[in-house]
């Protein structure tokens, strides 16, 4: 049997690779200093979308992926689709990575 290339990513965690987004990490300096117990910042992978329409279709193929959307919100004029978990961040930079889509 051929080796998947694809490091057993699922089609849903590929095709979440190609969606628009950045990616947030926490700061460990941050996190362990004075004030690392007011520190929130986790991690987190944000969809940008330009309609509501474009925000389901980004939910539903994340829900596919097998993760669970936070609830979105505007940033500006955009729309922003929040992912949290570290399990998200790494599936989507090695599908981006996969896909050949630009570095976030």
């Amino acid at each position: 049997m051929p080796h998947d290339e694809t490091s057993g990513l699922s089609a849903a965690q590929l095709r979440m690779g190609r969606l628009p987004g950045y990616v947030r990490r926490p700061d460990p300096a941050r996190r362990t200093g004075e004030q690392g117990t007011t520190y929130k910042k986790g991690w987190e992978v944000r969809f940008t979308a330009r309609s509501e329409a474009e925000i389901a279709e980004i939910r539903e193929l994340v829900i596919a992926a097998g993760f669970a959307p936070a609830r979105p919100f505007f940033k500006g004029q955009q729309l922003i689709q929040p992912v949290y978990g570290m399990a998200v961040v790494h599936t989507y930079l090695e599908a981006r990575e996969l896909t050949g889509a630009a570095a976030p």
